[in-house]
Protein backbone atom coordinates (compact mmCIF):
# COMPACT_ATOMS: atom_id res chain seq x y z
CA UNK A 1 0.00 0.00 0.00
CA UNK A 2 1.17 3.48 -0.73
CA UNK A 3 1.54 6.10 1.97
CA UNK A 4 -1.55 7.89 0.65
CA UNK A 5 -3.70 4.77 0.87
CA UNK A 6 -2.36 3.89 4.32
CA UNK A 7 -3.00 7.40 5.64
CA UNK A 8 -6.52 7.43 4.20
CA UNK A 9 -7.33 4.03 5.67
CA UNK A 10 -6.11 5.10 9.12
CA UNK A 11 -8.06 8.37 8.86
CA UNK A 12 -11.23 6.49 7.96
CA UNK A 13 -10.84 3.96 10.77
CA UNK A 14 -10.18 6.68 13.35
CA UNK A 15 -13.26 8.53 12.09
CA UNK A 16 -15.33 5.36 12.40
CA UNK A 17 -14.14 4.79 15.97
CA UNK A 18 -14.77 8.42 16.89
CA UNK A 19 -18.31 8.32 15.51
CA UNK A 20 -19.16 5.00 17.17
CA UNK A 21 -17.71 5.83 20.57
CA UNK A 22 -19.27 9.29 20.60
CA UNK A 23 -22.67 7.82 19.74
CA UNK A 24 -22.33 5.19 22.48
CA UNK A 25 -21.38 7.82 25.05
CA UNK A 26 -24.34 10.01 24.01
CA UNK A 27 -22.01 12.72 22.78
CA UNK A 28 -22.90 15.75 20.76
CA UNK A 29 -24.08 15.49 17.18
CA UNK A 30 -21.17 17.67 16.09
CA UNK A 31 -18.59 15.08 17.13
CA UNK A 32 -20.56 12.30 15.47
CA UNK A 33 -20.75 14.31 12.25
CA UNK A 34 -17.02 15.03 12.44
CA UNK A 35 -16.29 11.31 12.82
CA UNK A 36 -18.51 10.47 9.87
CA UNK A 37 -16.83 13.16 7.76
CA UNK A 38 -13.42 11.70 8.62
CA UNK A 39 -14.70 8.25 7.67
CA UNK A 40 -15.97 9.49 4.29
CA UNK A 41 -12.71 11.31 3.57
CA UNK A 42 -10.73 8.21 4.49
CA UNK A 43 -12.87 5.99 2.27
CA UNK A 44 -12.60 8.40 -0.65
CA UNK A 45 -8.84 8.68 -0.26
CA UNK A 46 -8.45 4.92 -0.11
CA UNK A 47 -10.48 4.44 -3.28
CA UNK A 48 -8.46 7.11 -5.10
CA UNK A 49 -5.20 5.57 -3.87
CA UNK A 50 -6.30 2.12 -5.03
CA UNK A 51 -7.26 3.49 -8.45
CA UNK A 52 -3.87 5.18 -8.78
CA UNK A 53 -2.10 1.94 -7.87
CA UNK A 54 -4.20 0.01 -10.36
CA UNK A 55 -3.32 2.54 -13.05
CA UNK A 56 0.38 2.05 -12.36
CA UNK A 57 0.03 -1.73 -12.53
CA UNK A 58 -1.83 -1.56 -15.83
CA UNK A 59 0.84 0.74 -17.29
CA UNK A 60 3.60 -1.58 -16.13
CA UNK A 61 1.88 -4.61 -17.66
CA UNK A 62 1.98 -3.11 -21.14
Amino acid sequence: MTRWTTFSTVLGLIGLLLAMLTALAAGTATLIAFGLAMMVLGFTGSVIGAARSLGRVLDAAR
